[in-house]
């Protein structure tokens, strides 16, 4: 016996401990989790279909731009300019506005706005010029996809993009003015945004499952949410000032997918996919503390009358005539500023979707 010689004390522990060892084996083997990624229970039939893939995603876009609008009337009128010279007219001396500090002396205020107000009343008021589009630039970002095949035979399958960091996009001005010149925004950053584009594809594999390359068609469906979304300071200081917010209407779109999957081993695959997905969203822009000043780009896209009628203001009167009497119409009102304008624009985007990626089954 091995535990002979030893006391009646030692040989009860060591027999004691060879039965733990024993045990321990067995043990061990009865509490391994069968799966460490799936919940003990599911169907290995169910887990065999599935499959990830983390690639990249370049997002190629094409704009059908609408014209900006105003929602809440033009900043300025015919009849508000009227106002304004009235006031502005019976300022005192000692007021830095007062027209006795002008070259032309008292009366300035009437003649600088007289020479205006007739083209001023036809364009029915000065507010967003006509021709002010807006263009997307391109993104891309990496992606995160599981997808799962529904068929025993792996010819359909489904394929969601579930992780992925925000694409960062940008807006550039774009369209012409009334003299049909590209206008003071065009090719100018002026938004920014950034998008998370879910993104679901229903495809038909052809081919064999066994096969090296499978090639596939379907249809996609994406939901692009907008947010953090900023005007650029080339947007403002085109409208001359003021303090101008943002959004984009979230949007669904929905179209064809191909591309074709490549298999390297058992388990790892190089995927490549080609879709075309169309959205419509509404950009809207508050501007509060609106300000319009001498120099600001967006009276350049004016017309030609009216920019001749300004220019015959700041030759004959002052060099800063419109700034001076746009703050006499801001003190005629008993404001600081010319108020709070809403604009709005239609914009349509028709976006290539390319993705390369890596995928593995589990």
């Amino acid at each position: 016996m091995i535990f002979s010689g030893l006391p009646f004390k030692a040989k009860t522990a060591a027999l004691a401990a060879l039965t733990v060892l024993a045990c321990l084996p067995a043990a061990h083997a009865q509490n391994q989790p069968k799966n460490s990624i799936f919940p003990e229970g599911w169907d290995s039939n169910m887990r065999s279909r599935m499959f990830m893939r983390v690639g990249y995603v370049s997002l190629h876009t094409r704009t059908s731009s609408g014209e900006a609008r105003d929602v809440t009337g033009p900043v300025v009128t015919a009849a508000d300019l009227t106002q304004a010279a009235t006031y502005g007219d019976s300022l005192p001396s000692t007021d830095p506005l007062s027209p006795d500090n002008f070259d032309q002396g008292p009366g300035s205020y009437a003649l600088g706005a007289g020479a205006i107000n007739n083209e001023v009343r036809r364009l029915g008021g000065l507010g967003t010029p006509r021709g002010i589009k807006a263009r997307a630039g391109n993104a891309s970002t990496m992606a995160v996809s599981v997808g799962y095949w529904l068929s025993d035979e792996y010819t359909w399958a489904v394929e969601a993009y579930l992780l992925a960091a925000p694409l960062r996009v940008s807006a550039y001005g774009d369209g012409v003015n009334y003299s049909g010149q590209p206008n003071g925004l065009n090719g100018k950053k002026i938004l920014t945004s950034k998008l998370l584009p879910p993104l679901a594809v229903l495809a038909y594999y052809f081919g064999d499952k066994d096969s090296m390359i499978r090639p596939y068609a379907g249809v996609g469906a994406t939901y692009a949410i907008f947010f953090d979304t900023k005007v650029t300071n080339a947007f403002t200081d085109y409208i001359g000032g003021g303090n101008t917010t943002a959004s984009l209407k979230n949007a669904l779109g929905v179209g064809p997918f191909l591309g074709a999957k490549a298999q390297v081993t058992d388990d790892w695959h190089v995927n490549l996919s080609v879709g075309y997905v169309r959205l419509r969203t509404e950009a809207t822009l508050t501007t509060s503390g609106t300000h319009v000043v001498t120099g600001a780009g967006v009276l350049n896209d004016y017309s030609a009358l009216l920019k001749t009628a300004i220019a015959r203001g700041e030759n004959n009167f002052d060099t800063q005539f419109t700034t001076k009497l746009l703050q006499v119409l801001e003190r005629s009102r008993g404001n600081s500023d010319l108020g709070t304008f809403v604009r709005k624009q239609n914009t349509a985007f028709s976006n290539t979707i390319v993705n390369l990626s890596v995928g593995t089954s589990f």
